[in-house]
């Protein structure tokens, strides 16, 4: 782009449009940083939320554990009789705006229906294990996410860095350079008048 620029005229209009495309680069950079901000204390909060991360693996595990341990005491037939009796959950994928950022997330539409088990135990059981995997759901949720906000702030990194980097010098380089001509042509024709107003 430097080397383009530098065959513009060298004129106070062309100075004029550069200083406003500086300008124009100058306040969207400080837009990027601003909504980086923004992303970054986002991100921030939502690993707050990850923090019961362990804990609910905790819950899953043991959700898990405790339907094993009645299925190999009960058996594989009176499992596969209670689960088919169970109505599953209904979920459905849509697509929220977190900071702008699109982010897909999983919601529970229906809870699963347990009311025609009629064994207490294997009701609690396979309820625990549902209320385990809604928390689950709901840190993928999460994880996902963060996933997609950070992936925006290394776009939004990659943007301002070459504007730092790249654009903003450049377009600084070939002010200073076009001021520089402007001068010497103005001095040359101020010499110039001088010489035939002696004249």
């Amino acid at each position: 782009m430097a080397s383009s620029l530098r065959f513009l005229p060298a004129s106070r209009g062309t100075l004029l449009k550069l200083r406003e495309q500086l300008e124009l680069v100058q306040r969207g950079k400080n837009v990027l940083e601003m909504r980086r901000d923004q992303l970054v204390k986002e991100v921030f909060a939502i690993m707050d939320e990850l923090k019961k991360r362990p804990e609910a693996e905790h819950i899953y595990l043991e959700a898990v554990r405790g339907l094993s341990r009645i299925r190999s005491m009960r058996g594989e037939h009176d499992f596969q009789s209670f689960s088919n009796l169970v109505k599953p959950p209904r979920l459905e994928t849509l697509l929220v705006s977190i900071q702008g950022v699109a982010v897909p997330e999983v919601r529970i539409v229906g809870s699963p229906d347990f009311s025609k088990i009629m064994d207490p135990e294997y009701r609690k059981r396979l309820e625990n294990l549902w209320h385990a995997l809604e928390a689950m759901i709901e840190i993928a949720n999460k994880e996902i996410a963060i996933e997609k906000l950070c992936s925006q702030l290394q776009y939004i990194n990659r943007v301002v860095n070459s504007l730092d980097k790249n654009l903003i010098p450049q377009l600084e380089e070939i002010i200073k350079h076009i001021e520089e001509r402007v001068a010497e042509e103005e001095i040359e024709e101020f010499v110039r008048i001088k010489m035939l107003g002696e004249k």
